[in-house]
């Protein structure tokens, strides 16, 4: 049986990872979640930065559920 985030019971609206995250709907360009980086490039493309990664999501959504997956590891 796995273990349940809180935030998973919760709305992501609640989850300090998806409020980082709607920075990016105030015209802010970058966010740090440590230990990463998100940039919203000239395509609106997200990459997402840290050592020894870059990887790129297309939406918000995704970009949210790729830390969400880091952060279980």
């Amino acid at each position: 049986m796995e273990q349940a985030s809180c935030f998973e019971l919760l709305e992501d609206e609640w989850d300090p990872i998806y409020v980082e995250l709607q920075k990016f709907s105030q015209a802010q360009n970058v966010v740090h979640i440590s230990p990463f980086t998100i940039t919203k490039n000239d395509y609106d493309l997200y990459e997402i930065e840290s050592e020894g990664i870059h990887d790129c999501v297309s939406t918000l959504e995704q970009c949210y559920r790729y830390l969400c997956e880091y952060s279980e590891k």
